[in-house]
Parts: C-alpha cells; sequence; structure tokens
C-alpha cells in the first residue's frame, strides 16, 4: 500500500520529471499528476515513467466524463506494458463547470457514471468483447492489443455515495482539500463502503492531497492559499463539503460578494482560519506534526501538495517542501 507521495502541481513537463526523480531519490513511494485545463496528465504520466525506476505514478485526478471508457481501458492497457504495472488512475467526475462549460459535454449521474465507468474498463482489460447497455452504451468495444492486466482504480470523492462507493469498489480514495474533521467523516463513509461489499480495510487506500508550503514565514502565504481556496468555496460540489465542517455561513458570504461583483469581499470572507484548517503551512517540524495528524485519524498516503511561496520561485520552493518533509 502506497504510504508516501508528491503531487507534481507546477511547471512545464521537463520541470515535473525532475522534480518526480527528486521525490524518488528522496524515498517518496508516489507521484501524482493533476489535470485539470493545462496540461494533460496522460502525457506527463508517460515523461515521468520514462524517467524513473520504481516510483509509482499516479493521475490525481482525470475525469471520466471526456475519456469514454474504450479509451481509457485502451489508455490503461498500454500505459501497463510500457510501465510494468506502476501506474495508478484516479479517476473522477470533475464538475459540471469543467465538463459543461470548458469541454462542452454532458454532467449527469455521477455516482452511477462511475460505477459503470470502472466496471466496463476492467472488463476491457480483461479482453472481454463487452455489450452493454446503461448510462454508457458499448456494443462489441474491445482491445485489440493483448491485455496486459488490470491497474489500481482510485475514485475521487467529496460527498458520501462517492466515498461509499469508493469504498465498495475502488482500489483507493482520493481527498482534496480535507480538514481533519472531513478527513474523520470521509474515513467513516468509506468504511461504510468497505462493509457493505464485505471487503477488508487494507483493500482501500486511503490518500489525502494536502496543500503544503514549508516556510518560517506562514502568515505571507495566507493571501496565495486564499486565493485557491475562494476558488472551491464558489464551486456548489464543494461548498456542501465546507459547510458540513461548519463554514456555511461563509460560503453565503463569499458566494453572495461574488454574485454581487465584489472580488475584493467575496475574498475578504474567507477567514484566515479556515485558510489553515484547510492547509499545511509552517516550519518542516509543524508541517510533520499536521501529517502525523491526518495519518492518526486513519488517512494512508499523506500526499505532499507543493504549494510554491510565489510564482518566481516556484521550482526551489517546492523542491525545499519536499525534501524538509522526506524523512517525515
Amino acid at each position: 500500500m502506497i504510504r508516501s507521495g508528491v503531487a507534481l502541481t507546477t511547471g512545464g513537463v521537463r520541470e515535473k520529471v525532475e522534480i518526480a526523480a527528486e521525490a524518488e531519490r528522496l524515498g517518496y513511494e508516489s507521484a501524482w499528476l493533476t489535470e485539470v485545463n493545462g496540461q494533460d496528465a496522460i502525457t506527463n504520466i508517460c515523461a515521468v515513467v520514462a524517467a524513473t525506476q520504481k516510483i509509482q505514478v499516479a493521475t490525481g485526478i482525470v475525469g471520466i466524463y471526456v475519456r469514454d471508457p474504450l479509451l481509457m481501458a485502451m489508455t490503461v492497457n498500454s500505459m501497463n506494458e510500457f510501465a510494468g504495472g506502476r501506474v495508478t488512475w484516479g479517476l473522477g467526475t470533475s464538475t459540471p463547470v469543467i465538463v459543461e462549460r470548458w469541454h462542452g459535454l454532458p454532467w449527469d449521474h455521477p455516482v452511477g457514471r462511475m460505477r459503470e465507468y470502472i466496471t466496463l474498463v476492467r472488463r476491457l482489460l480483461e479482453g472481454e468483447r463487452v455489450k452493454h447497455e446503461g448510462l454508457y452504451r458499448l456494443n462489441g468495444a474491445q482491445l485489440t492489443t493483448p491485455p496486459n492486466g488490470q491497474a489500481p482504480i482510485f475514485l475521487g470523492a467529496l460527498n458520501r455515495r462517492m466515498l461509499e462507493l469508493a469504498g465498495e469498489i475502488g482500489d483507493g480514495v482520493i481527498l482534496n482539500f480535507p480538514t481533519l474533521a472531513y478527513a474523520r467523516r470521509a474515513i467513516e463513509e468509506v468504511e461504510t463502503g468497505i462493509a457493505k461489499a464485505d471487503r477488508q480495510r487494507s483493500d482501500v487506500n486511503i490518500t489525502a492531497f494536502l496543500r503544503t508550503t514549508v516556510t518560517d514565514d506562514a502568515a505571507a502565504l495566507v493571501p496565495r492559499y486564499r486565493a485557491e481556496l475562494l476558488t472551491y468555496v464558489l464551486a456548489p460540489v464543494y461548498r456542501k463539503v465546507f459547510s458540513d465542517d461548519g463554514y456555511g455561513a461563509i460560503c453565503d458570504a463569499a458566494n453572495a460578494a461574488w454574485a454581487a461583483g465584489d472580488r475584493a469581499a467575496a475574498s475578504a470572507a474567507v477567514p484566515d482560519a479556515m485558510v489553515h484548517d484547510h492547509s499545511v503551512i509552517g516550519t518542516a517540524e509543524e508541517c510533520a506534526r499536521r501529517f502525523a495528524e491526518f495519518r492518526a485519524l486513519g488517512i494512508d498516503n499523506a500526499v505532499v501538495f507543493p504549494v510554491p511561496e510565489s510564482a518566481e520561485t516556484s521550482r526551489e520552493s517546492v523542491l525545499r517542501t519536499i525534501r524538509a518533509l522526506a524523512s517525515a
């Protein structure tokens, strides 16, 4: 089971490869590639796999609405051959903004689609000729290259039904931007799904992406963290999570200010305490203690999701953070 990781979040493909190689040298067990509307994860995965020897390379996440099950199976099968089973696939439903507004595709039935999608991908990876009528319609889809085995599939999950589904059918689950309180609830919901499927807790790797900066001036980083956190506060799927965490009134105030066109007031509505609750900022010792708190709850893989101190020093800042926390 993967126990440590680094998210490759800054720079171009070459810079991500360099940071992944350094993470491998430092002893991190996994390197995670995100995908939103910048670089695609698949190109980055190929580059990182080619430049490393043993670190597990993972997506965190790629969206299921923009890749149909056959295309995903083709990608997984090809990567299994190339990487020798060294790639983990983090899949998610993304958000309506990304899928509908940016990709121009329909977004619906997220839990049902995720269940069907994973089932179909696994059937295709077995070499089966698949006929299926449901949310996905496949009529004779099949890989023409020899199947190269299954690969671990993690689910990006936020709310109860997806967390339970991850426990039922996933090899792992990815939590994004968790507080300690949310992580505790999420673990319980994943374990409910595990029990439903009569599985063992060890069958599911619970991974958390923790926004992290090792610095001697935590206060200086708060505005940078607040700017990103605000984008999540404005997203309905995250707003529910934050509200369940006790930040409902703050979310309401920020969204109201944003809707009125007052960007400064929307930002100011997010207090420092909420920023610190959703991040790991401080000295190496302070950050290590925070990571230990998440692990003590039952997080298997607390991933360092480095946030650089500035755009001008991103590479140096990221390397400083992952080096400082390697021993932790």
